[in-house]
């Protein structure tokens, strides 16, 4: 890495980028940091900065302006940034013309396009994981009772399952239970996932974490942190994998305390090669393509035979849950953000900066099982669009 003395932070939701900011204090730099209105604790973040401003979700042009100014030209992005900024947005002129030139709305192409837009103004947005180098653990058992032979096993192949997952820019995590997928996280994030397999057959679950293969270290790094161990043991989840190497532990010190206290094994490992990899699922042209193309691949996977897909985004796919569990998830989730869709949208229609229509939630069963009558019924109750 070049040598730098300033050092610029858009601050988010977590405790990431406090921990990022103590870590960078260690090395000696000057914090610049903006943070995300409505998501950063400004009155934890702040008196740990130098110079602190704060901005809303969808701002661009006036960010860039204030980190240049402040002689800023290295970037870190941190903490968490709540999926339903997708669908919440109200950009200014920059942002309208970044989101123009984007195919398929998501979190990879939408940070991608962040970085690539904060490197046309002379900055370069560095890994999420510079500084908190110590908080990633290499290979090996962690914390809880040493894994077992049986829990090896299933902890490659939850690994190996949900970086197939991961490939198709559905989630990050899974749970699985020997051989077979209990939960896919996709939009209801890994707490909720982890809920979601409460109601299971408690023995022998896992919860599996990775990145996918190439993964734009930038952002969206995975994580666990206390609040993860005690869902997990709510959850009756006494198993945990996660990527070796790529995967941060917030207040690791904790982490480790509370598996130890509830019995939790805590292990990394690297994830091992697939025999049949996941294509990358590209810029498919529509909603009904690309769930279309997410049924399939799970269909293949073993996992499920139907995808809902809303706006480029996966909100769910078929699991061991069964399809109407899928459909009513989906449709929970959108009626929360229903208010604040049409706020957003009808705002950007006031101040003149054009908005498309909302877009409805697509879903889409794979030829070799395709929806009932009554899967039709409970997806029209719930706001989807059924191609």
């Amino acid at each position: 890495m070049d040598a730098f003395d300033t050092l610029g932070i858009i601050a988010c939701a977590g405790e990431f980028p406090r921990l990022v900011i103590e870590g960078a204090r260690r090395a000696g730099k000057r914090i610049v940091c903006i943070g995300c209105k409505g998501a950063v604790k400004r009155a934890e973040i702040e008196p740990l900065c130098d110079v602190y401003t704060e901005a809303r979700a969808g701002e661009l042009a006036a960010p860039r302006r204030f980190l240049q100014e402040q002689g800023v030209r290295h970037l870190m992005l941190t903490g968490q940034v709540k999926p339903a900024v997708i669908y919440t947005l109200r950009p200014d002129a920059d942002a309208r013309r970044l989101l123009r030139g984007l195919s398929r709305r998501n979190a990879h192409t939408l940070f991608t396009a962040l970085c690539d837009y904060v490197a046309a103004g002379g900055i370069t947005v560095l890994p999420s994981t510079t500084f908190m180098e110590g908080a990633m653990p290499g290979e090996g058992h962690l914390a809880g009772p040493p894994p077992t032979a049986e829990q090896r096993e299933t902890a490659r192949f939850g690994l190996g399952m949900a970086q197939q997952i991961a490939q198709l820019d559905i989630g990050q995590s899974i749970v699985v239970q020997g051989r077979r997928v209990v939960c896919v996280e996709a939009y209801k994030g890994t707490n909720e996932c982890i809920d979601a397999a409460a109601a299971k057959e408690r023995s022998g679950m896992c919860l599996c974490k990775v990145t996918k293969r190439g993964h734009d270290m930038r952002f969206d790094v995975p994580c666990i942190g206390p609040a993860t161990i005690e869902h997990c043991r709510r959850a009756g989840i006494r198993h945990i994998a996660i990527e070796a190497g790529r995967t941060i532990l917030f207040g690791r010190e904790r982490v480790l305390r509370l598996c130890e206290q509830h019995g939790i094994t805590l292990h990394a490992l690297p994830v091992p090669p697939p025999a049949h990899p996941m294509p990358d699922p590209g810029h498919p042209a529509d909603d009904r393509a690309h769930a279309a193309l997410l049924a399939q691949a799970v269909e293949e996977l073993g996992i499920g035979h139907a995808a809902i897909v809303c706006d480029g985004v996966a909100l769910a796919v078929e699991d061991a849950d069964g399809l109407p569990k899928c459909i009513r998830r989906a449709g929970r989730y959108m009626r929360r953000l229903r208010l604040a869709r049409l706020a957003s949208f009808l705002l950007r229609l006031l101040l003149g900066g054009g908005s498309d229509p909302l877009r409805p939630m697509v879903l889409v069963s794979s030829p070799q099982r395709p929806l009932s009558p009554a899967d039709r019924r409970a997806a029209r109750r719930a706001g989807i669009r059924c191609a």
